[in-house]
């Protein structure tokens, strides 16, 4: 198989010839790795031993203060301006709606990079992807003050529909678009989960979000990821009457993939795991290989798991130990596994 075949077989629940590998690169360890400023997605996927590459210009911006460029935070982790900090939300009220300015969809120039991206590498043996933000969900809740959302959902519901709809009905001309340039898959970025759980509760998920985000995930017509860090337990069959083919990144160890692949993994390809508060930063070469081998023997027997970090590749992780999680992945995940 080739990547691309590979990661497709994947996301259908089926064993490919071994374990793919795909993950979320920060720019600045593309940098270090490669050596340049100018990176070529398809040479630095070869060279780390990914099967598959990304754009996200199409992730839907955040309405919110200091969302980029928090100089000083940033180079406490070593990233220089690379990290995004999400700041106070700035739609209170419905006086504050026309601060929500996307760009026009329906220009086709807007998608004039997804294009470019498309006809320089269409033509790899790797899986392509698009990031979005698709849903409302994410963009409605850190578009606001937390404690403005929360004063909403009891008093102001109308305010938290409104917004839900400005940016899905902005998604679903753009989810129309790309997917007519030909991507393998998409993957939706919804950060809704702390350690301990949901930011809302189950009810709150049914009733008020669940209903729009279905609107969405009808309109997805590609195999498609579902991306949330944190605690989703409690929510996760809620989650899958959305009809996602993958759920990214089972964040360790709230989310446990041993159980995960025992209560879920006939329906979703589990992808991710790999932890980043301990082994990939701290840990020795031999310790990152053997949680790459103990996840393929958790989640990869029958197929349908993808191999990645429990969030994303980060600045944070050493370099050693990011060759030593690809090397493991390519070691111990041929099928038939031989790790069970």
């Amino acid at each position: 198989m080739n990547s691309r075949e590979r990661v497709l077989a994947a996301l259908d629940l089926n064993e490919p010839d071994r374990v793919p590998f795909m993950d979320f690169f920060d720019s600045v360890v593309k940098h270090k790795i490669m050596g340049t400023a100018e990176i070529d997605e398809v040479e630095f996927a070869k060279k780390i031993g990914m099967d598959a590459i990304y754009f996200v210009d199409y992730a839907t911006p955040l309405f919110c203060k200091s969302h980029y460029g928090n100089e000083d935070r940033a180079k406490a982790y070593g990233l220089t301006g690379e990290t995004e900090f999400i700041g106070e939300g700035l739609i209170r009220t419905e006086k504050d709606l026309d601060k929500i300015v996307l760009p026009d969809p329906h220009d086709e120039r807007f998608y004039d990079p997804a294009k470019r991206f498309m006809e320089k590498y269409h033509n790899s043996d790797l899986a392509i992807y698009a990031g979005l933000r698709p849903f409302g969900m994410f963009n409605t809740i850190y578009s606001m003050p937390m404690m403005d959302f929360a004063v909403a959902l009891g008093e102001n519901i109308q305010l938290i529909n409104t917004m839900m709809d400005i940016f899905i009905e902005w998604n679903l001309v753009v989810l129309d678009k790309l997917q007519k340039l030909g991507l393998d898959f998409i993957v939706t970025y919804n950060d809704m989960a702390y350690k301990e759980g949901p930011l809302v509760s189950p009810q709150v998920l049914r009733e008020v979000f669940l209903p729009k985000m279905k609107i969405v995930a009808d309109a997805i017509k590609l195999p498609w990821a579902f991306h949330s860090d944190g605690n989703l337990t409690i929510v996760m069959e809620d989650l899958l009457t959305l009809g996602m083919n993958c759920v990214n990144p089972f964040e360790p160890p709230v989310m446990d993939l041993k159980v995960a692949k025992e209560k879920w993994g006939d329906r979703i390809c589990l992808w991710g795991n790999i932890d980043l508060v301990q082994t990939l930063p701290y840990g020795t070469v031999e310790e990152v290989e053997a949680e790459v081998k103990q996840r393929i023997r958790e989640a990869g027997p029958g197929g349908g798991y993808i191999c990645a970090t429990a969030n994303s590749v980060t600045g944070w992780c050493k370099i050693e130990n990011i060759f030593a999680m690809t090397n493991a992945v390519k070691k111990f995940g041929a099928y038939p596994l031989d790790v069970i």
